[in-house]
């Protein structure tokens, strides 16, 4: 990200941010390259009819007599449709399938909890909700599963600003002839004043992220996970700028 103390330029990340001269966070989440997860136990209540229990998208809901009485029945019926334990006589009571990258076994569901197991280094966490007076609840083992920075950052646009007013839009492109490009979308490809255009280079070493400009300017920052949708990049200088990040080149 490049910070500037003048508005003139859609180049940059670090713009206009009220933040722009804080220091860095002293909470949040470091996004590394290193690879780090982790076991997530999710614990399990009762739930009585028409309450539901979700783990990332997957829901269950209480149909009638289908009633779970007991944290040990929910996390009996989230076993059967997850690895197929006890005939899956319960899927009828469940929404699409949509917990991914995780796996179980038999040997990890205990009563009214069940530990999922990540299947790769680099996972987004499980979220748990539900509906009635018992919704599930999870417990963390070890260092927690999250998304390395080159993951977050490749094949992605990184936002700067809000809606009609975005002062950075840069699309990180993976490897093209043996480089990473930072291309800024700026008013789109079709626009004849300020149209899409590469603007520099960027890499990742080791749980920074380097920026290099075409105006000769080059920037290190470390990010952040804000927990709520949006990152903190900080400079070497302690310049933050608070961004969002959108999949694929396109405009925020």
């Amino acid at each position: 990200m490049k910070p500037i103390i003048f508005i003139s330029s859609l180049l940059m990340l670090n713009t206009l941010m009220a933040d722009a001269l804080a220091v860095c966070p002293t909470t949040g989440q470091v996004m590394a390259n290193a690879t780090m997860s982790g076991n997530t136990v999710v614990t399990f209540g009762a739930i009585a009819n028409k309450e539901a229990a979700t783990v990332s998208g997957l829901t269950l809901t209480a149909n009638g007599s289908g009633s779970y009485k007991s944290g040990s029945d929910v996390a009996t019926a989230f076993a059967e449709k997850l690895i197929g334990s006890g005939g899956g006589r319960n899927n009828s009571d469940f929404g699409a399938t949509a917990i991914s990258g995780w796996g179980t076994t038999n040997a990890l569901v205990s009563g009214a909890t069940i530990t999922f197991v990540s299947l790769s280094p680099n996972m987004i966490p499980l979220v748990v909700s539900g509906t009635g007076s018992n919704p599930p609840t999870i417990t963390i083992q070890g260092a927690p599963p999250i998304v390395a920075l080159k993951t977050l950052l490749e094949g992605s646009t990184v936002c700067v600003g809000v809606a009609n007013n975005w002062q950075g839009q840069e699309y990180h492109q993976g490897p093209s002839g043996g480089m990473n490009n930072l291309i800024d979308y700026k008013h789109g490809p079709s626009s004849k004043n300020d149209p899409t255009a590469p603007v520099g280079t960027w890499a990742i070493s080791g749980n920074t992220v380097n920026y290099s400009y075409h105006d000769g300017l080059n920037y290190t920052n470390t990010v952040y996970d804000n927990g709520n949708g949006t990152y903190t990049f900080c400079d070497t200088n302690g310049n933050t700028t608070t961004a969002s990040i959108k999949l694929g080149q396109v405009g925020c």
